[in-house]
């Protein structure tokens, strides 16, 4: 039987104040956010659509670019190290960050993500003639690497650690010579 003191306000609030609380806390918990950013950058692309590849810092520039099917540096074409470079195309194609960081834009320099302040600027050029540019930043040694897509202001947090250490050496990715 339902008595009258059972109804008043207070009696109702609170269990509904403690359901509201509870289903916004599992709503944003970090699980269900990594869930949803757990999607490539580039979801319909390839690593075999790729026709150049474009890393630099603020100095030095390295360029990859596929002829014939096959991984050349530079502008003189010299053969690569083709299942290394292969390696690094897949996989800067499948990124797939691990969340998204809310960082404000005068921040990007922090994180080495800013359009003048970067570790690495690569630019992916496919064979539809699309393009995208990625900033990597690698703020400190033992912190996780940072992306942003030069257009768009989100930053990624990415769990690759390659990354952290792309060579712009030219000589460290030519094939080895046979002999």
């Amino acid at each position: 039987q339902c008595r009258m003191d059972d109804m008043k306000p207070k009696n109702i609030l609170a269990p509904n104040i403690m359901l509201f609380l509870f289903l916004l806390l599992a709503g944003c918990s970090p699980t269900a956010e990594q869930q949803l950013a757990v999607k490539p950058l580039f979801p319909e692309l390839h690593g075999w659509d790729l026709r150049h590849v474009s890393i630099s810092d603020a100095d030095t520039t390295l360029d990859f670019k596929r002829v014939n099917c096959v991984w050349v540096i530079g502008d003189d074409n010299r053969p690569s190290d083709e299942p290394r470079v292969t390696a690094l195309a897949d996989k800067l194609v499948t990124l797939a960050p691990q969340g998204v960081l809310a960082i404000e834009r005068d921040r990007y320099n922090d994180f080495k993500v800013g359009d003048d302040s970067f570790t690495r600027k690569v630019v992916l050029t496919f064979k539809d003639n699309s393009s995208y540019t990625l900033l990597i930043g690698t703020p400190a040694i033992t912190k996780p690497v940072y992306v942003r897509l030069a257009d768009k202001n989100q930053v990624y947090k990415v769990d690759e650690p390659l990354f952290m250490k792309i060579s712009l050496d030219a000589a460290s990715w030519l094939a080895l010579e046979a002999g």
